[in-house]
């Protein structure tokens, strides 16, 4: 028999008991603290468990696991171990699923473009609702990895389902006559009630609530979840690569509109910066240097349009984006030197707005001490500023450094979730 009918039946018949623990553990148990790390590790252990069994039984070992599905992997465990003790456990959380659907489309090799790269959004849509949803019927067909098996035994499975059903009929039956009884005689009747009394202590213990509706949502999500696994494994990438190629040829097609367009669009962005540079000089050296100017408190001043400067280098990231996807190409493909030199310039304005927005930061961070919201805000300005930097190569060197900023993001909060368990154990 071919090994792979044996990863195909361990795959699935995992794939309940993971969604089963999911349902109980993360969604109905609310655990709280190193018992939620714990379920939520175990429960993505189990996930990578079954992805790859599910993958080998489609693919056997001819697609090997790469070093970025090894990274994926990783990112999701330790934002798992991370989640209750990081900065912010619902975004811990919904790295952790971000990390599994994706890590799923990477050990198939069945990314739209090819590598993780600007596709990245596209590439999660296609994985959170096109591949689970159409694969939703999988969990039903694959079972026919064991129909080989069970045309031997049928006859003994049916011996055993009438043998079950007759067992479960005649004790029906004997607690009929049991309760016929009761009303009769009393002391059958109280040795009956204390057993339902203890019965029912042992079901109040068991949580019987919480178990059926587990077991009624992991249906679903064993669906989904399966439906993910078993489609992706059944794509050899084909179709995925035509779409990426399709996209490519649709974005090419959209740069239409003229350099000076958009070298003057930018221009007002870059021309606004400086003046306001020139004129809150003393706005932005204060966190440097510790002299806050109109004699504010610090705390007011640490705060003090913190919010604003970031809200602004996400403005300028769209606005870099929106040349990038509109703007007419040179005759070598790449963006115009007005263009090169706008966005340059932007993001660099963009990067100091970081530093700025930082310096207000720690020095909120070292007079008042750590708290979750300040290591959030930190992580973020540092992701938007590295953003910011990975442009301006982009821009210059006609290389996309998108990749490169997809890992740093992973990474950095990762990095921040173990800094801030740190801290707060501190």
């Amino acid at each position: 028999m071919d090994n792979k009918i044996y990863f195909r039946r361990a795959g699935i018949l995992l794939a309940f008991p993971m969604a089963y623990a999911y349902a109980r553990l993360i969604l109905i148990e609310y655990l709280r603290g190193w018992q939620f790390s714990l379920a939520l590790t175990a429960i993505s252990l189990i996930f990578i468990l079954v992805s790859e069994l599910v993958r080998c039984g489609r693919k056997a070992f001819v697609n090997k696991n790469t070093g970025e599905t090894v990274f994926w992997y990783v990112m999701m465990l330790l934002a798992a171990v991370t989640a209750p003790f990081g900065p912010s456990e619902a975004l811990s959380v919904f790295a952790v699923h971000l990390c599994a659907v994706y890590s799923v489309l990477v050990s198939n090799d069945i990314l739209l473009g090819d590598r993780t790269g600007g596709f990245i959004l596209a590439d999660l849509i296609h994985g959170f609702y096109v591949k689970s949803f159409a694969g939703f019927p999988n969990f039903v067909t694959d079972w026919s990895a064991f129909k080989k098996e069970g045309e031997k035994k049928k006859h003994n499975v049916a011996v055993v389902l009438i043998a079950v059903g007759f067992v479960i009929i005649m004790a029906t039956f004997f607690i009929i006559s049991l309760v016929f009884i009761s009303r009769i005689d009393d002391d059958i009747a109280a040795a009956f009630a204390g057993s339902f009394e203890s019965l029912a202590r042992y079901f109040k213990e068991l949580k019987i609530d919480n178990i059926i509706g587990a077991f009624v949502l992991a249906v679903p999500i064993c669906f989904y979840l399966y439906g993910l696994m078993a489609r992706s494994a059944k794509s050899d990438g084909t179709r995925e690569k035509r779409i990426g190629s399709n996209m490519a040829a649709g974005l090419e097609k959209g740069r239409k509109v003229p350099c000076v367009i958009t070298c003057i669009s930018a221009g007002f962005f870059v021309a606004l910066y400086i003046f306001f540079f020139i004129k809150r000089t003393a706005y932005f050296t204060g966190g440097f240097t510790g002299i806050v100017p109109d004699d504010k408190l610090v705390a007011y001043y640490a705060r003090e349009g913190f919010f604003e400067l970031v809200g602004i280098m996400a403005v300028n990231m769209c606005v870099y984006l929106t040349i990038y996807l509109f703007e007419k190409r040179n005759n070598a493909g790449r963006t115009t030197l007005g263009g090169r030199i706008l966005v340059t310039l932007l993001m660099s304005e963009s990067i100091i707005f970081a530093v700025i927005s930082m310096s207000k930061l720690w020095l909120y961070f070292s007079m008042y001490g750590y708290t979750p919201k300040r290591m959030l805000a930190m992580w973020g300005t540092l992701a938007l500023g590295f953003a910011a930097l990975m442009s301006i190569l982009t821009v210059n060197r006609g290389k996309s450094h998108f990749r490169l900023g997809v890992f740093f993001t992973a990474v950095s909060y990762i990095a921040v979730s173990i800094l801030s368990w740190v801290l707060s154990s501190v």
